[in-house]
């Protein structure tokens, strides 16, 4: 089987990590792919800001301040040019794009990414059309999506419709303040029952409307309104915020301009839950409008669409079956098995199985 090295400078965690705090889009993506690679028999590490070496599911993680292998079959940054002569010599240079790419052609990077010439390993088609001509070329370029978890994966569908909740279940900066402003202006007004529940993944706070800026929560806001927003004031462990979404009426979003994969959508699908989401970036790649959800731009057009969501069981139920029949997604051991393919066919045996593994 082939060496494989991964280094990531996103956040401060290692395997172990996962189900004892919550970890972001990024951090979670790469411990459910070094595990699924270390199932099929690879020998995996990851060098992350971690605080010593640590062994989690077969794969060895260790910080920066240790010293990195010199060499590896499958060498893997993710997404920094600065990363690229960690390992000195790798048989193979890959970078896996997790964000848009325009760190890429920055003229301080731009000749780091033509001396080493990695492998770009791309999750979308929006990563495909913004991959800028003045990088190296790759011709095919390497598509390979996020995997899902099996546990949010095959659900059957839910027996009764949610009660009218709708959930925000990311980052708050990214634009939180139009939801609420749409809720407040179109969508309360004519479901005062309805509840917005709102779920991060950030540190805890004790009062988010005071601690939270302008610029993430409006002001201007009735305490009538204020009463049916509900924010979780601590982030919810992973199988916590999973059950709570798969229970929500419909999750709605705006996104943001750099998402290029966008896994709160993915996981929310997969769950069977209709989503409103905005035309930005990858979002309309995540919802079949009109059948798993709506693609409506923000103010009364996207508030209209999550409130016929609100209104009308047919509806509701029709996207939720579309969703579990159709946006499933690919298993984190497919994923594997897909890297595998393109990046380390010549590293291993040419009679290798390629099955996901039944273990």
């Amino acid at each position: 089987m082939a060496t494989i090295v991964f280094a990531d400078t996103t956040g401060h965690y290692d395997g172990r990590d996962m189900g004892k705090k919550p970890l972001g889009g990024t951090e979670s993506s790469m411990v459910y792919l070094a595990r699924a690679l270390a199932a099929r028999g690879h020998k995996v590490t990851v060098i992350s800001n971690c605080d010593g070496v640590v062994f989690d599911h077969d794969v060895k993680w260790q910080p920066f301040s240790e010293a990195p292998p010199s060499s590896c079959d499958l060498y893997v940054p993710l997404q920094h040019p600065k990363l690229f002569g960690l390992v000195r010599k790798p048989k193979r240079l890959a970078v896996w794009l997790v964000w848009r790419g325009n760190n890429l052609k920055h003229y301080k990077q731009l000749p780091r990414m033509w001396w080493y010439r990695p492998i770009p390993i791309l999750m979308s088609m929006i990563q495909v059309h913004q991959y800028s001509p003045v990088l190296p070329k790759r011709a095919p370029q390497i598509v390979i999506p996020h995997g899902l978890p099996d546990d949010i994966r095959g659900l059957p569908p839910l027996e009764h419709p949610p009660g009218p909740e709708l959930v925000y279940a990311s980052n708050p900066a990214r634009n939180l303040h139009g939801i609420v402003r749409m809720w407040a202006d179109y969508i309360f007004p004519k479901r005062p029952d309805a509840t917005l529940r709102i779920f991060w993944t950030l540190k805890q706070v004790s009062d988010p409307w005071t601690e939270w800026g302008e610029g993430i929560l409006p002001r201007d806001i009735s305490p009538a309104v204020r009463a049916s927003i509900k924010i979780e004031t601590a982030p919810l462990k992973r199988e916590e915020l999973m059950a709570a979404v798969r229970r929500s009426r419909a999750l709605i979003y705006l996104g943001h301009k750099t998402e290029v994969f966008c896994l709160t959508l993915a996981e929310a699908q997969a769950l069977g839950v209709p989503c409103v989401v905005a035309p930005i970036a990858v979002l309309p790649e995540r919802v079949i409008d009109g059948v798993t959800g709506f693609v409506r731009p923000q103010g009364p057009d996207f508030a209209a669409a999550a409130l016929d969501l609100l209104n009308d069981d047919n509806l509701w139920r029709s996207q939720h079956e579309a969703a579990l029949r159709l946006q499933q997604g690919i298993s984190w051991a497919e994923m594997a098995a897909r890297f595998e393919t393109a990046l380390l066919s010549d590293f291993i045996p040419t009679n290798r199985s390629w099955s996901a593994p039944t273990s």
